[in-house]
């Protein structure tokens, strides 16, 4: 299977507002499951401009993802957030058409490089429990529920998760304190 390509999209280019709008609504499932609603038109601006408390457009990263040459998937991760050693994955969504393909373990290791770049951890993520083929995916890959919490302007809780990265000493394993 070819690695997919991470291409930053530019919050200033109306092209890439477009790509980025297309994969949300491309994956309508996603946002009835975890929003109650399908996409709205403005979604890309929103996933854009959401921001973390203390944090800013400079912690924040947003990619499309493409295979071959169609943009399939993108992924939102923010640098340093809750703390200072996580690598927050805030979305990593695909268009309907291309889950179970193997494409999300493919950019969950494109996420893990990106984190170690940031010299963090752990990667670490909140699914909304109206999701469980999400649940079911982040656990697949090795990641740990932390706890359970409500989230504002969506459907269910969020079940915060976290994966030590390769080579990082983690909670997980014992090797820093609670």
């Amino acid at each position: 299977m070819p690695t997919p390509t991470l291409c930053l999209i530019d919050r200033q280019s109306s092209n890439d507002i477009e790509r980025l709008q297309a994969v949300l609504e491309g994956a309508p499932g996603y946002s009835l499951a975890v929003e109650g609603k399908l996409p709205s038109p403005n979604a890309a601006i929103e996933v854009l401009d959401a921001l973390p408390p203390g944090k800013s457009h400079s912690d924040k990263v947003v990619y499309e993802i493409s295979h071959d040459v169609e943009v399939v998937r993108c992924m939102e991760m923010v640098r340093g957030y809750p703390e200072v050693d996580i690598a927050f994955i805030g979305l990593l969504l695909l268009r309907e058409s291309s889950q179970g393909r193997g494409f999300g373990a493919q950019v969950l290791r494109l996420a893990e490089a990106i984190g170690m770049g940031w010299q963090c951890r752990a990667l670490r993520i909140a699914v909304i429990d109206t999701n469980p083929g999400a649940f079911e995916f982040w656990k697949r890959e090795g990641f740990i529920e932390l706890l359970r919490k409500p989230a504002m302007d969506f459907a269910g809780q969020a079940i915060v998760m976290e994966r030590a990265l390769p080579g990082a000493k983690s909670i997980q394993d014992g090797s820093l304190p609670h």
